[in-house]
């Protein structure tokens, strides 16, 4: 063993390097947020360590394979030098790499990698562009060949050593070991199990790049029955539909499920409706939240929020655009792992889709990007929509283009395009869009509003953004069609949500507004709502009866429970007056926020467990016959 250590040695001096270069990187983005406890430091300090030797015995693999099948006589030839210097370069060169990957994914998500960076590796056109617009790259990429070169140059004459290689037979035992090692520890250690930290920066930070993204590749789903807490189902029936039930409202099936019949008692509006899901429209950037002093940069929404029914405390379900998506198309809870949107089988589902099409709506799923993205276009295209994206817009449709996609402007400009030709068959419609411009790089028309394209990051993005807002009400009032629709601003995520809570509610906190000045009245709520309770609300609106799969609830009803739900990847969260109730694997819970009695905060815990364990029967509960 002493033999592979003098061979492994410049490897494991260069890996340690690195991981303490990423843990300050980290530390100097998110410095408010660690927690330098000295404890705190020494639990992540050893998780780090840990997962950093189980990933390097990992990529020490090939050379392992390597000095196994060197024959003794070859040891420190040119063949034994070669070999090494190339593998030696490649392990310099892509460590520097996930070094500058690391930090730069950090900066998006304040987050290690995770199954956010297993699904961008999907998508590798948009990633590179994005990537590619957003930072300088060549330049990146050629500081790193440089630092390579100038590493390898510094360890050439420790690569090699005179200790005698043992026999074939001696490394074929050596290597059994060495494999069986990791095979234990692939069973054996899971990052589910490894946030022991209190603070949850911390806990990510002790996360070792390579180690946590083969992890989320491996892992990536995680069913609720195995990894979370569960109770009895017919007590999580009860309780459920003790919650969703209510005036006007009839279960269907008492013994089976929560679907049931809602009935209104005025009559029913078939208005059309435009859903504006907003990209990464945190609450924060309302200008009534600005710190004083601060440039103001949503003129149009703070104008919409006044003229609106104005939900001023909505909270979204996750951190990613996909869960906005099934938030205000399936109302459910944010289940752990991948968002239904992007699971297999999940078509011809109960949804937004299907009631309205069932009214004889013209649904269109609009989107100034390529839909295949994220599966959004399977999604929208097998729940009841017709597909609207950028492959079937005409050239002249599009006036500016970045790596996700066209502007904000053009987007709208196609909404009502198409709202036009609803109108002109005769047919209510109902369009869904999800926004672009407020992503990275931030990249608009210029001229439009005072800040430079693509210099003022999320700042500009979001102006920008409320700009294109702003001109689709004004271009929208012009139409035969405005005095009959109501618009739906609502955003799919917040711009971050790192905290050192292990989830950060303010770190949810979205606008939410329904407009539309013919047939809503204007009105400020305080109330905390989740966003799986808008497309409900939006049904109540419109006076709809209609069969509900639905675990959100209509706002504005006098049955109403203020209760909301987030998420942060492995992590569901369930709110009720302050008080989160936390499930994490391996069937743990935690609590933050308003401290509560112990009866009280058993009572949250049960109704949140029944919830989400009833939730992930998503197929069962929501497939149409």
């Amino acid at each position: 063993m002493r033999y592979l250590w003098q061979r492994f040695k410049p490897f494991a001096y260069f890996m340690i390097a690195a991981e303490v270069a990423v843990l300050l990187g980290k530390i100097y983005q998110s410095f408010g947020d660690f927690s330098f406890a000295p404890w705190e430091l020494l639990k992540m300090s050893a998780v780090l360590a840990l997962t950093s030797v189980i990933a390097f015995m990992y990529m020490m693999i090939p050379y392992l394979l390597f000095l196994l099948i060197l024959p003794q006589s070859k040891q420190n030839s040119r063949l034994d030098k070669v070999v090494t210097v190339v593998m030696f370069t490649t392990f310099v060169y892509t460590g520097l790499f996930q070094v500058a990957a690391t930090q730069i994914f950090w900066n998006e998500f304040q987050a290690a990698f995770n199954f956010i960076a297993v699904d961008y590796l999907v998508y590798t056109n948009e990633v590179v562009m994005n990537i590619w617009e957003s930072y300088p790259v060549v330049w990146i990429l050629s500081a790193l060949l440089l630092i390579t070169i100038g590493v390898v140059k510094l360890a050439y004459k420790h690569l090699f050593t005179e200790i005698p290689a043992p026999s074939f037979g001696g490394k074929l035992w050596r290597s059994g070991v060495y494999v069986l090692v990791l095979v234990a520890a692939y069973f054996a250690v899971d990052m589910s199990r490894l946030e022991i930290c209190n603070n949850a920066m911390n806990n990510e930070g002790a996360k070792e790049g390579t180690y946590s993204l083969f992890s989320a590749f491996l892992k990536n789903e995680l069913p609720y029955n195995r990894f979370y807490m569960v109770q009895d189902e017919q007590e999580n029936l009860r309780i459920l539909q003790q919650k969703l039930g209510g005036k006007n409202v009839e279960f269907l099936a008492p013994d089976e499920g929560i679907a049931r019949k809602i009935t209104s008692a005025k009559p029913e509006k078939k208005a059309n409706v435009i859903v504006v899901l907003m990209e990464s429209m945190s609450s924060e950037y309302m200008n009534e939240n600005l710190p004083e002093g601060h440039m103001k940069i949503t003129p149009n929404l703070e104008k919409l929020s006044k003229e609106s029914l104005y939900f001023s405390n909505a909270y979204a379900n996750g951190t990613r655009s996909v869960r906005g998506i099934e938030a205000l198309t399936l109302s459910v809870p944010p289940l752990p792992g991948m968002s239904i949107v992007r699971r297999q089988n999940n078509e011809n589902l109960h949804s937004i889709g299907s009631i309205f099409k069932q009214k004889g709506y013209d649904n269109k799923w609009i989107y100034g990007g390529f839909g295949y993205f994220d599966n959004m276009n399977y999604f929208f295209g097998n729940n009841g929509f017709q597909i609207v994206d950028r492959k079937v817009w005409d050239k002249d449709d599009i006036s500016f283009v970045n790596a996700w996609g066209a502007s904000d402007e053009d987007t709208f400009r196609k909404v009502i395009k198409e709202a036009d030709k609803s109108y002109a068959e005769g047919k209510p419609f109902l369009s869904m869009i999800l926004t672009i411009s407020n992503h990275r790089p931030y990249t608009y028309p210029e001229g439009k509003i005072p800040l430079e394209s693509g210099k003022w990051g999320r700042i500009g993005g979001v102006m920008y953004a409320d700009y294109a807002i702003g001109q689709l009400v004004e271009e929208a009032k012009t139409k035969p069609w405005f005095d009959n629709t109501i618009f739906v601003f609502v955003a799919d995520h917040t711009a971050g949500a790192s905290g050192k809570e292990q989830i950060n509610l303010e770190g949810h906190h979205i606008p939410l507004m329904f407009y539309a000045p013919k047939l809503i009245k204007p009105q400020r709520i305080e109330t905390p709502v989740s966003q799986i309770d808008a497309l409900p609300t939006l049904l109540g609106l419109l006076n709809f009866d209609y069969e509900s799969r639905f675990y959100g609830q209509d706002a504005l009803g006098e049955d109403y429970e203020s209760r909301f739900f987030v998420s942060n990847y492995q992590k569901i969260g369930y709110v009720k007056n302050g008080t989160d109730v936390i499930l994490k694997p391996v069937r743990q819970m935690a609590v933050e926020g308003v401290a509560v009695s112990d009866a009280a905060l058993q009572k949250q815990l049960s109704e949140a467990i029944a919830f989400y364990q009833q939730a992930d029967e998503w197929e069962q509960n929501l497939k149409q016959d």
